[in-house]
C-alpha cells in the first residue's frame, strides 16, 4: 500500500518480543529479510502522527522480523507501538527480478478472470494466516481472492488476470 508522500507499507507491529523493547513485525513482503536492509522505519498508529525510528537491530524469524528501535528500550514502550503500521521510503525497497513485483505497484489495477469478465479493481491486501488475500471492489461488491500463484495468471500495473476455482465467486457473493 502506498501512502501520500510516497511511503510504502512493509509491515505491521504484532506484539513485543522479550523485555528489552524488541518488536515482532509481520512482513507484508514475501521476503521478511528485507527488514535487514531498512535503516529507519516510520510507524503510524490508527489515530496519530507518523514517527520515524532508527533501526538498531534486526533478526528474522519465519515470516516476521524481530526489530529493536533506537529509543525503545523496554517492554512498556514496545507495548505502546503494538498495531502500528510500518512504512519505508521507496528507495529502501530491494530490487526485483523480472518476474517479481511489489503489490503497491498494482493497487487499483483492474482484476479480470480468464474469460475477460471484469471482477473489479484491486483495492487492498489483507493478511490471512497462510498468505495475502486480494480485496477486489466493484461498486458495492467486495470479493476476497487468495493471491496464490495458481490463481494469478498475469500481473501488471493496469490489469491482473486470475483463474479462479469453480465456486469461489459464489462463496464471496453469498451474504
Amino acid at each position: 500500500m502506498t501512502k501520500p508522500g510516497g511511503l510504502i507499507q512493509v509491515g505491521k507491529i504484532g506484539k513485543p518480543h522479550g523485555l528489552r523493547g524488541e518488536l515482532k513485525i509481520y512482513s507484508l513482503a514475501d521476503r521478511p529479510s528485507n527488514f535487514l536492509t531498512y535503516r529507519h522505519l516510520i510507524l503510524l498508529a490508527e489515530a496519530g502522527e507518523p514517527h520515524e525510528y532508527e533501526v538498531a537491530k534486526v533478526r528474522i524469524k519465519g515470516n516476521f522480523a524481530i526489530v529493536a528501535l533506537a529509543g525503545v528500550t523496554d517492554r512498556n514502550q514496545a507495548e505502546e507501538l503494538v498495531g502500528c503500521q510500518v512504512w519505508v521510503p521507496p528507495e529502501y525497497l530491494a530490487p526485483l527480478a523480472d518476474d517479481e513485483f511489489y503489490w503497491h505497484t498494482v493497487m487499483g489495477a483492474e482484476v479480470v478472470d480468464r474469460q475477460g469478465q471484469v471482477l473489479g479493481r484491486l483495492a487492498s491486501l489483507m493478511s490471512a494466516g497462510g498468505g495475502e488475500v486480494m480485496v477486489v471492489r466493484d461498486r458495492d461488491e467486495e470479493l476476497l481472492i487468495p493471491s496464490l500463484p495458481e490463481f494469478l495468471v498475469e500481473i501488471g500495473p493496469e490489469k491482473i488476470v486470475v483463474d479462479l476455482p469453480d465456486g469461489l465467486l459464489d462463496v464471496n457473493r453469498k451474504k
